[in-house]
C-alpha cells in the first residue's frame, strides 16, 4: 500500500508542469451510486476529506460534489460528456467505457474500490435455481445487458445451458434501482420476482423469510472479485495531477477510516444517505467478511474474457491492466 501511494505521489510531480498555461479545477464532481459498496464516497464526503487533502497539497479551498446515480451506464455518459470527473463503476462499466474512449478522452480506471458479493434473490417459491425461471418472471438488477449484476446472470446461464445461450434470460430483465427492487421484492404483488443488487439491499431481503438466495457472485468465481472500480479521464488527470492526488489521497484516508471503526462509518453512511435502517442491521451486514474495502483489484480479467467471447466487448485489450492508470496497480 505504501508503495502504491508513493507511485501517487510521483505521478503527481511527473504530472505538474511548472508555469503551466492553466489552473487546476476549483471543483471535483464525484458520481456514486446506491449502497455500503460506496461507503467510501460517503465518509469522505462528510468528512470533507478530499477538501483537505486538497488543501495539503497546495491548492488551497476547493468544492467537493457529489452526485447519485442509478447505474454505471448513466454514470459513462456522464463522464463522457465532462459532466462528472471520478466515476465509480462495476467491472463490465470501466471495460465498456475505455473500449468506447480508446484513442480519444481515453477513460481508465484509477483505483479499486471494494469487494463485495453480490446475490441473485427469488420471491417466488417455484424458482429453484435459474433452469426455473419461466417468460412471466421479472429479474430486476440497476442496468440490463451492461451492469456488472446482468453479465454475471450472463455468465451462469453460460455455465449452466453452455455459451451460445449466454443471453437466454436477457429478455426477463429490467432495470431499476436498488431502493427500488428492494420495495418490490418486500412489497406486495410485483412483476419482479428477482432482483440481483447489493449491500445492504440483499441482506435487507433475505430478512424476509419468504426470499432465497439462487446464486451468488462467489459462485462464479475463485478468490476475490472486484465490486467497484473508480474511473476518470486522462484528460482530468493530466490537467489536474493535484487535485486527482489529493481525491486518491482521500480515498486512502477514507478507507483506513471505515477498517479503523466501522460503526462509526455506518453511522456516517445512515446520516449521508438518511437510510433508516437500524445500526445494528448496518454492522450485522458489514460483518460479512466476503465484503472489503480495499483499493487492490481482482477478478478483471474473467470479466474481460467472458465479454470479448459473446462479443459485448468488440476492442478488447491485450492484457486487462492496459484499462487502468500505472498508479492503480
Amino acid at each position: 500500500m505504501f508503495r502504491k501511494f508513493a507511485a501517487v505521489a510521483a505521478l503527481v510531480l511527473a504530472l505538474a508542469v511548472p508555469q503551466r498555461a492553466y489552473a487546476e479545477a476549483n471543483t471535483i464532481r464525484v458520481a456514486k451510486q446506491f449502497g455500503i459498496a460506496y461507503m467510501q464516497f460517503m465518509v469522505m464526503e462528510d468528512q470533507k476529506m478530499i477538501e483537505k487533502q486538497a488543501k495539503l497539497a497546495g491548492l488551497g479551498d476547493i468544492t467537493a460534489e457529489f452526485n447519485q446515480f442509478r447505474s454505471s451506464d448513466v454514470m459513462n455518459d456522464a463522464l463522457i460528456s465532462g459532466s462528472v470527473d471520478f466515476v465509480c463503476l462495476g467491472i463490465p462499466g470501466i471495460i465498456t467505457i475505455w473500449s468506447k474512449t480508446k484513442g480519444n478522452i481515453d477513460v481508465k480506471a484509477a483505483t479499486g474500490l471494494n469487494v463485495s458479493p453480490l446475490m441473485l434473490l427469488v420471491r417466488d417459491p417455484s424458482i429453484k435455481s435459474i433452469r426455473d425461471f419461466k417468460d412471466t418472471h421479472k429479474i430486476a438488477m440497476p442496468a440490463v445487458k451492461v451492469s456488472m449484476q446482468a453479465i454475471m446472470l450472463q455468465m451462469a446461464v453460460a455455465k449452466e445451458f453452455g455459451m451460445e445461450k449466454f443471453n437466454s434470460l436477457d429478455h426477463l430483465t429490467v432495470s431499476m434501482a436498488h431502493p427500488d427492487a428492494t420495495a418490490a421484492m418486500l412489497g406486495g404483488p410485483s412483476e419482479i420476482t428477482a432482483n440481483w443488487s447489493s449491500a445492504p439491499f440483499q441482506y435487507r431481503q433475505l430478512k424476509n423469510p419468504n426470499i432465497r438466495k439462487i446464486l451468488n457472485s462467489t459462485d462464479l468465481f475463485t478468490g476475490g472479485l472486484s465490486f467497484n472500480v473508480i474511473a476518470a479521464t486522462s484528460k482530468f488527470r493530466k490537467e489536474n495531477p493535484k487535485l486527482y492526488g489529493a481525491f486518491l489521497a482521500a480515498l486512502k484516508e477514507s478507507t483506513d477510516f471505515i477498517n479503523a471503526d466501522k460503526k462509526r462509518a455506518a453511522e456516517i453512511y445512515l446520516k449521508v444517505t438518511k437510510d433508516k435502517t437500524p445500526v445494528a442491521d448496518l454492522m450485522e451486514v458489514l460483518a460479512d467478511p466476503a465484503i472489503e474495502y480495499t483499493t487492490k483489484v481482482s477478478g478483471i480479467e474473467a470479466f474481460v474474457s467472458f465479454m470479448a467471447k459473446t462479443g459485448t466487448l468488440k476492442n478488447p485489450p491485450a492484457d486487462w491492466r492496459e484499462m487502468f492508470f500505472p498508479e492503480a496497480l
